[in-house]
């Protein structure tokens, strides 16, 4: 018998156009019960398409679970050459492993109960990544057979990762978007178990609203979600419509994104579409204060979804309406000092009525404005999977400042500047560092007041007193502390829309020689531990 050197046997003419069939491409995605059912499966196929199966290599998990299963051609793979070729006594048998290379890998989904056939998400993920940057399929094929330590352990061939990048593109572009869409959403769930999405449809089928969010979002939703913003006027390059993030403010005082919607458009039958879902996403649980531009029908949808909510114009949005319809910068200057100073309603009306007959003011209208960093991120986004990896892409970001800011609050102390350094010392322990930067420019600014009368109730427990500014003695606040409950309110209002106490409050504390914050001037959304009892997912 011919004694052929069968390290270097190629694949047969005949196995290949065997296997050369445009069906072994749409096999990628089918689930089965079982991996038997898989197995049972794939002979089937082979023996439709004059071949033979048998199984291949297999991955386990941790736990020594079999993950991933190799089905292949049995003539899939070389015969190991053996030490003595030349002085064998016994016959070599046939060669029956030519180097077909088909094959399909069956892996198990995140709950065990179904088998699909793929190319792992990791390695899909690697080589889209790789490709991005300008490598080469065959290069990145090399490079994933060399990271899995051999051909044999890769588990696919070059032509199934070619056809997989390729399903990949198809379905962003050759068989819709927004299929492309919903099934990247489909694939983040399997990942996220509290990944939520639902969408509609028009009359027709098409996407109409759309609403997501992932479970960390949920999760912080649970901690900061008693103000949130969003506005519409995001829009994507290809399709114009409306992209409108909900976002609110986390103890670092950073934006962070609750869901993001894409709608059909402006109406308040859309908002009130993406109100009612973003509310089943949250479980039910409604805001306490709504800031929007301005837009009339937000205005009706907020009213008619969650009428109890307190509705806020954005401040943001005001300066650049006054900016960009007056346009003189002393009336930008004095509008927004007007809306960040601390008056009362009586005192803001008077400072409005200067304002206007000094400039001349007669009405401001509402404009549009970008925030520079989505507009910039979504300038050259095409599709709707393009402007969701967008926002992903800018939510990471979000979330990587989020970390290093739990870091510093955690790892560095912050330098104290008053003597009252026992009130400011607790401070600095509970609050987070942007949050203490805030409180000690009021514990600063404290020492600008004075008492001018104190006035005792009927009962000894509740005082209230009298508190003017240095050289602005026509200013009065009003604070009335009740030695109970050790409550502090102040006419000033700040500590109830910002959450942090006032510096009229603190020069109270400092008169009643407190070396502590009284838990009732702490919102826990401020401190290093406003995230400590968040569920790490939604269900």
């Amino acid at each position: 018998m011919d004694n052929t050197d069968v390290d270097n046997v190629k694949p047969t003419e005949e196995c290949h156009e065997v296997h050369n069939v445009d069906e072994s491409d749409r096999l990628v995605g089918q689930l089965f019960c079982s991996r038997d059912q898989a197995w049972h499966f794939y002979k089937g196929f082979a023996r439709e398409h004059g071949f033979s199966a048998r199984k291949g290599t297999t991955r386990l998990d941790v736990e020594g679970n079999v993950k991933t299963q190799e089905f292949c051609c049995s003539k899939e793979g070389f015969r190991v050459s053996k030490v003595n070729t030349v002085d064998r006594q016994r016959a070599h048998t046939p060669v029956t492993r030519t180097g077909c290379k088909a094959r399909v890998v069956v892996t198990a989904t995140n709950t065990n109960d179904q088998w699909v056939i793929t190319v792992s998400k990791a390695d899909i993920d690697e080589a889209t990544t790789l490709k991005e940057v300008g490598v080469g399929t065959a290069q990145v094929m090399n490079y994933l057979t060399q990271q899995a330590g051999g051909y044999h352990n890769v588990g696919f061939t070059h032509k199934d990762l070619y056809n997989a990048l390729q399903r990949g593109k198809a379905k962003e572009i050759v068989d819709g978007d927004v299929n492309a869409l919903i099934a990247y959403f489909d694939y983040k769930k399997h990942d996220d178990p509290g990944f939520f999405m639902t969408y509609s449809v028009d009359e027709s089928g098409a996407l109409y609203n759309l609403i997501w969010s992932d479970s960390t979002s949920r999760s912080d939703y649970t901690c900061f979600g008693d103000v949130i913003v969003f506005d519409t006027t995001y829009k994507d390059n290809l399709y114009g419509r409306p992209i409108m993030p909900i976002v609110g403010v986390n103890h670092h005082h950073n934006t962070i994104v609750f869901a993001t919607a894409i709608i059909a458009d402006e109406t308040s039958q859309s908002f009130e579409w993406v109100l009612q879902n973003f509310l089943e996403a949250m479980m039910n649980k409604s805001p306490i204060s709504v800031v929007t531009d301005g837009d009339r029908a937000m205005q009706r949808a907020i009213k008619s979804v969650i009428p109890y909510a307190k509705h806020r114009l954005c401040s943001w949005h005001l300066s650049r309406n006054a900016q960009a319809n007056i346009g003189d910068p002393k009336f930008t200057a004095a509008f927004s000092k007007c809306m960040a100073s601390w008056w009362t309603t009586k005192e803001f009306d008077i400072q409005w009525r200067s304002i206007v007959s000094e400039f001349n003011v007669q009405s401001i209208h509402g404009c549009e404005s970008m925030n520079a960093s989505l507009a910039i991120a979504l300038k050259h986004k095409k599709t709707y999977l393009d402007v969701v990896r967008a926002i992903e892409d800018g939510i990471s970001r979000m979330r990587m400042n989020e970390l290093k800011a739990d870091y510093l609050s955690s790892h560095t102390k912050p330098f104290q500047i008053t003597k009252l350094v026992d009130l400011e010392s607790h401070a600095a322990a509970i609050f987070t560092r942007e949050s203490f930067r805030v409180f000690q420019d009021e514990l600063i600014r404290e020492t600008l007041y004075r008492i001018e009368a104190e006035i005792k109730s009927l009962s000894d427990e509740c005082q209230h007193y009298i508190l003017s500014k240095y050289a602005e003695k026509n200013r009065k606040f009003e604070i009335s502390f009740d030695s109970r409950t050790k409550t502090l309110i102040c006419s000033c209002k700040k500590f109830e829309t910002v959450g942090l106490p006032c510096r009229h409050q603190l020069h109270i504390l400092k008169q009643l020689d407190y070396t502590y914050l009284p838990g009732t001037l702490i919102q826990s959304r401020w401190t290093n531990d406003a995230k400590a009892s968040a569920p790490s997912y939604v269900d």
